[in-house]
Protein backbone atom coordinates (compact mmCIF):
# COMPACT_ATOMS: atom_id res chain seq x y z
CA UNK A 1 0.00 0.00 0.00
CA UNK A 2 1.11 3.77 -0.96
CA UNK A 3 1.32 6.10 1.88
CA UNK A 4 -0.87 9.49 0.98
CA UNK A 5 1.61 12.05 1.15
CA UNK A 6 0.21 15.08 2.07
CA UNK A 7 1.42 18.07 1.20
CA UNK A 8 0.63 21.12 3.15
CA UNK A 9 -0.02 24.84 1.85
CA UNK A 10 0.41 27.82 3.23
CA UNK A 11 -3.00 28.88 4.48
CA UNK A 12 -4.30 31.82 2.76
CA UNK A 13 -6.09 33.04 5.68
CA UNK A 14 -7.92 36.05 4.70
CA UNK A 15 -10.28 33.95 2.38
CA UNK A 16 -11.74 32.10 4.75
CA UNK A 17 -11.23 33.76 8.39
CA UNK A 18 -11.70 37.00 9.70
CA UNK A 19 -8.39 38.53 11.17
CA UNK A 20 -7.07 41.39 12.45
CA UNK A 21 -4.70 42.54 9.86
CA UNK A 22 -5.59 43.13 6.24
CA UNK A 23 -3.98 40.99 3.73
CA UNK A 24 -3.51 42.21 0.03
CA UNK A 25 -4.48 40.58 -3.21
CA UNK A 26 -1.19 40.67 -4.36
CA UNK A 27 -0.16 38.59 -0.94
CA UNK A 28 -2.93 36.58 -1.57
CA UNK A 29 -2.24 36.13 -5.26
CA UNK A 30 1.56 34.55 -4.30
CA UNK A 31 -0.09 32.28 -1.46
CA UNK A 32 -2.05 30.71 -4.12
CA UNK A 33 0.41 30.38 -6.39
CA UNK A 34 3.15 28.70 -3.95
CA UNK A 35 0.39 25.88 -3.45
CA UNK A 36 0.34 25.71 -7.13
CA UNK A 37 -3.08 27.48 -8.25
CA UNK A 38 -2.59 30.37 -10.93
CA UNK A 39 -5.88 32.28 -10.17
CA UNK A 40 -5.79 35.66 -10.20
CA UNK A 41 -7.42 36.83 -7.20
CA UNK A 42 -9.10 40.02 -8.29
CA UNK A 43 -8.32 43.16 -5.84
CA UNK A 44 -10.92 44.50 -3.34
CA UNK A 45 -13.10 46.86 -4.84
CA UNK A 46 -12.82 45.75 -8.07
CA UNK A 47 -15.68 45.67 -10.54
CA UNK A 48 -16.13 42.59 -11.60
CA UNK A 49 -17.74 42.77 -15.48
CA UNK A 50 -20.06 40.57 -16.75
CA UNK A 51 -19.28 39.11 -20.62
CA UNK A 52 -21.22 40.64 -23.22
CA UNK A 53 -22.26 38.55 -26.03
CA UNK A 54 -22.55 39.88 -29.82
CA UNK A 55 -25.22 38.36 -31.63
CA UNK A 56 -25.56 38.44 -35.15
CA UNK A 57 -27.44 40.56 -36.93
CA UNK A 58 -28.19 38.46 -39.91
CA UNK A 59 -29.95 36.03 -37.23
CA UNK A 60 -31.47 38.74 -35.45
CA UNK A 61 -32.93 40.13 -38.67
CA UNK A 62 -34.38 36.84 -39.96
CA UNK A 63 -35.92 36.53 -36.45
CA UNK A 64 -37.82 39.83 -36.91
CA UNK A 65 -38.92 38.85 -40.29
CA UNK A 66 -40.56 35.71 -39.26
CA UNK A 67 -42.17 37.74 -36.34
CA UNK A 68 -43.57 40.20 -39.02
CA UNK A 69 -44.49 37.20 -41.38
CA UNK A 70 -46.92 35.74 -38.27
CA UNK A 71 -47.96 38.82 -37.20
CA UNK A 72 -48.80 39.62 -41.28
CA UNK A 73 -52.96 39.64 -41.63
CA UNK A 74 -54.52 37.31 -43.98
CA UNK A 75 -56.82 38.65 -46.54
CA UNK A 76 -60.05 36.68 -45.78
CA UNK A 77 -62.97 37.10 -49.08
CA UNK A 78 -65.72 38.27 -47.96
CA UNK A 79 -69.11 35.46 -48.30
CA UNK A 80 -72.44 36.78 -49.63
CA UNK A 81 -74.53 34.99 -47.58
CA UNK A 82 -77.55 37.94 -47.77
CA UNK A 83 -80.97 35.83 -47.96
CA UNK A 84 -81.77 37.46 -51.13
CA UNK A 85 -84.74 36.30 -54.29
CA UNK A 86 -81.52 34.65 -55.82
CA UNK A 87 -80.32 33.03 -52.80
CA UNK A 88 -83.72 31.55 -51.84
CA UNK A 89 -83.93 30.23 -55.87
CA UNK A 90 -80.73 28.33 -55.65
CA UNK A 91 -81.61 26.76 -52.18
CA UNK A 92 -84.84 25.84 -53.68
CA UNK A 93 -83.62 24.18 -56.84
CA UNK A 94 -81.36 22.45 -54.45
CA UNK A 95 -84.17 21.18 -51.85
CA UNK A 96 -86.06 19.72 -54.80
CA UNK A 97 -83.74 18.38 -57.25
CA UNK A 98 -80.68 17.28 -54.81
CA UNK A 99 -82.26 16.48 -51.01
CA UNK A 100 -82.23 13.32 -50.89
CA UNK A 101 -78.26 13.25 -52.34
CA UNK A 102 -74.67 13.90 -50.15
CA UNK A 103 -73.72 17.33 -49.63
CA UNK A 104 -71.65 16.73 -52.55
CA UNK A 105 -74.38 15.77 -54.74
CA UNK A 106 -76.22 18.60 -53.62
CA UNK A 107 -73.70 20.74 -54.48
CA UNK A 108 -72.94 19.55 -57.89
CA UNK A 109 -76.61 20.50 -58.57
CA UNK A 110 -76.16 24.15 -57.29
CA UNK A 111 -72.79 24.79 -59.31
CA UNK A 112 -74.29 23.85 -62.41
CA UNK A 113 -76.83 26.12 -61.74
CA UNK A 114 -74.11 29.22 -61.48
CA UNK A 115 -72.50 27.50 -64.49
CA UNK A 116 -75.28 29.09 -66.24
CA UNK A 117 -75.51 31.96 -64.71
CA UNK A 118 -71.68 32.65 -65.68
CA UNK A 119 -72.54 31.55 -69.15
CA UNK A 120 -73.35 34.11 -72.19
CA UNK A 121 -75.76 30.81 -73.55
CA UNK A 122 -78.21 31.29 -70.48
CA UNK A 123 -79.61 34.15 -67.98
CA UNK A 124 -76.82 35.90 -65.90
CA UNK A 125 -79.57 35.56 -62.46
CA UNK A 126 -80.09 32.72 -60.21
CA UNK A 127 -83.62 33.38 -60.75
CA UNK A 128 -83.55 33.58 -64.62
CA UNK A 129 -82.05 30.47 -64.78
CA UNK A 130 -84.30 28.75 -62.47
CA UNK A 131 -87.30 29.97 -64.47
CA UNK A 132 -85.82 29.90 -67.88
CA UNK A 133 -88.40 27.51 -70.29
CA UNK A 134 -88.36 24.09 -70.13
CA UNK A 135 -85.34 24.10 -67.77
CA UNK A 136 -85.97 23.97 -64.09
CA UNK A 137 -89.26 24.91 -62.43
CA UNK A 138 -91.31 27.70 -61.06
CA UNK A 139 -89.64 28.86 -57.80
CA UNK A 140 -92.12 30.85 -56.63
CA UNK A 141 -94.77 28.13 -56.80
CA UNK A 142 -92.51 25.50 -54.60
CA UNK A 143 -92.70 26.27 -50.81
CA UNK A 144 -90.90 23.77 -48.90
CA UNK A 145 -90.51 23.68 -45.39
CA UNK A 146 -87.85 25.73 -44.17
CA UNK A 147 -87.68 24.92 -40.27
CA UNK A 148 -86.00 21.08 -41.17
CA UNK A 149 -82.49 20.05 -41.66
CA UNK A 150 -83.02 19.96 -45.73
CA UNK A 151 -83.80 23.31 -45.89
CA UNK A 152 -80.61 24.07 -43.68
CA UNK A 153 -78.27 22.20 -46.25
CA UNK A 154 -80.02 23.64 -48.94
CA UNK A 155 -78.79 26.97 -47.53
CA UNK A 156 -75.41 25.85 -46.90
CA UNK A 157 -74.88 24.69 -50.24
CA UNK A 158 -76.22 27.58 -51.86
CA UNK A 159 -74.32 30.15 -50.29
CA UNK A 160 -71.16 27.90 -50.80
CA UNK A 161 -72.09 27.66 -54.65
CA UNK A 162 -72.88 31.36 -55.06
CA UNK A 163 -69.53 32.48 -53.40
CA UNK A 164 -67.73 29.38 -54.90
CA UNK A 165 -66.12 28.82 -51.46
CA UNK A 166 -65.60 24.82 -52.15
CA UNK A 167 -63.76 23.32 -55.24
CA UNK A 168 -65.76 23.16 -58.51
CA UNK A 169 -67.35 18.89 -58.43
CA UNK A 170 -69.58 19.13 -61.87
CA UNK A 171 -66.31 20.93 -63.94
CA UNK A 172 -67.48 23.13 -66.51
CA UNK A 173 -71.28 21.20 -66.97
CA UNK A 174 -74.65 23.32 -67.66
CA UNK A 175 -76.86 20.51 -67.91
CA UNK A 176 -77.86 17.07 -66.19
CA UNK A 177 -80.14 14.18 -66.01
CA UNK A 178 -81.45 11.54 -63.36
CA UNK A 179 -79.32 8.60 -63.96
CA UNK A 180 -82.12 6.78 -64.47
CA UNK A 181 -83.38 7.99 -67.64
CA UNK A 182 -81.53 8.37 -71.08
CA UNK A 183 -82.60 11.70 -72.46
CA UNK A 184 -82.18 11.70 -76.73
CA UNK A 185 -81.06 15.43 -76.19
CA UNK A 186 -78.09 14.43 -73.85
CA UNK A 187 -77.06 11.57 -76.25
CA UNK A 188 -74.78 14.06 -78.25
CA UNK A 189 -73.36 16.35 -75.66
CA UNK A 190 -70.19 15.82 -73.81
CA UNK A 191 -70.60 13.82 -70.72
CA UNK A 192 -68.30 15.34 -67.51
CA UNK A 193 -69.42 12.76 -64.65
CA UNK A 194 -71.65 11.62 -62.96
CA UNK A 195 -72.45 12.07 -58.55
CA UNK A 196 -74.90 9.66 -57.04
CA UNK A 197 -78.34 10.48 -59.28
CA UNK A 198 -77.23 12.85 -61.70
CA UNK A 199 -75.17 12.59 -64.65
CA UNK A 200 -74.09 15.92 -65.89
CA UNK A 201 -72.97 16.56 -69.29
CA UNK A 202 -71.40 20.45 -70.77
Amino acid sequence: MVAATAVALPMATGFAFENDGEISAETDGELLAAGGIETEVPAQGDDIVEPVIALDEETDTVAEEAVEAEAAPVEVTAINDTVDADLICLAKIVRHEAANQSMTGQLAVAQLVMNRVNSPRFPNTICDVAHQRGQFFNTNAYNPSRNDQRWANAMEVAIDARNGISDPVVGDAVFYHAAYVSPRFHRSRPRVTQIEDHIFYR
